[in-house]
């Protein structure tokens, strides 16, 4: 994967792209390999008498992982991705690819290198960050192409040069209705990155900005975050969120269920998930939550539900010792007086 983003970041190569998924998809086979091998499981295909042994393809590699899969990462997502760059990498291979596959490539690859990124440090608590000397110029001669508006721009067009690009929408298409369909994150199929530099002199319409001006105290250096409006990044009040999950492992999801998950994830203090107004009076949540809550296994539910009844059971067990603490104390009150 390090070899895929140096390469990448080469401003003078040819074949850039076909590299760089070559190497990306290797990586994603290797890592998947090392996942069912940490856990004792084999890696290999049964063996054929007289031939030698074959290690798993990276999709049979993904199959077999499905269960030992980072529940924060979508397995849907992650393999629509694969797939489609795979599609990429078979061409370069086998045949060719047309130029303007190059702008899609990008946004896959990016999507797949923070996939990767967190696929590792989730499984294995390596950081592929800290193998990474950030000091890059994010210049180039012209800006990067959207591949938002690119997608949007070729399905317009027609034409037979244009075939095998449409085609590779239509499958970009399909993966992003599976991944909806299956509730789960479609950010970590496809998504748009792009790169900013402000001065913090200009700070109102980012929405993140960190300036490097040195502070009069010597302190430094200066960040500044932009709150964004709750009612776009987190639409949901807790009926809704009900309403989206609605059943969970074949039971009905009930306020009693999500507020146990809510309890044992402490989902409050997530910023990504919830938003909780000042005054305590108002909680929302973000449309994340309910792909993250269905990626819960059966196990994992019916652990937070024992834990949460034991919990309420603490609670209220306190409650009562303290009513009868000041019941006590009232009593001997009452008692010194009227003696």
């Amino acid at each position: 994967m390090l070899g895929a983003i140096e390469i990448y970041n080469k401003p003078l190569i040819d074949y850039r792209d076909e590299l760089v998924v070559i190497l990306l998809v290797n990586a994603w086979e290797l890592a998947l390999k090392a996942l069912l091998s940490k856990q004792g499981r084999s890696i290999y295909y049964p063996k054929e008498r007289h031939q030698p042994y074959r290690t798993l393809g990276w999709q049979d590699a993904m199959t077999r992982s499905d269960t030992l899969f980072p529940k924060e990462l979508s397995v849907t997502a992650v393999r629509g991705n694969l797939d489609l760059l795979m599609t990429f990498r078979n061409n370069a291979v086998h045949f060719y690819n047309a130029k303007g596959f190059r702008t899609l490539i990008y946004a896959l690859a990016q999507t797949s290198i923070i996939n990767f990124r967190d696929f590792l440090r989730l499984s294995f608590a390596l950081e592929v960050g800290e193998e990474i000397t950030w000091v890059l110029l994010p210049l180039g001669l012209a800006p990067p192409l959207d591949p938002i508006e690119y997608i949007s721009q070729q399905s317009k067009k027609g034409g037979k040069g244009d075939a095998a690009i449409r085609q590779f929408l239509a499958e970009l298409a399909r993966a992003q209705r599976a991944v909806e369909n299956a509730g789960e994150d479609t950010g970590r199929l496809l998504t748009r990155f792009t790169v900013k530099l402000e001065s913090t002199k200009k700070i109102g319409k980012a929405d993140v900005v960190v300036g490097v001006q040195k502070l009069a105290d010597g302190e430094g250096p200066l960040t500044i975050e932009r709150s964004m409006d709750p009612n776009i990044t987190h639409p949901l009040r807790q009926k809704e969120v009900l309403a989206a999950v609605a059943d969970l492992h074949g039971k009905r999801f009930t306020s009693h269920v999500f507020q146990a998950i809510v309890w044992k994830h402490a989902i409050k203090t997530n910023r990504q998930l919830c938003w909780e107004a000042k005054e305590g009076v108002l909680i929302r949540y973000s449309n994340d939550i309910v792909p993250w809550i269905k990626r819960l296994s059966p196990s994992e539910v019916d652990s937070v539900l024992a834990e949460y009844a034991a919990h309420q059971r603490e609670q209220h067990r306190q409650s009562m010792a303290g009513k009868r603490g000041v019941t006590g104390v009232r009593n001997r009150a009452v008692n010194g007086h009227v003696s």
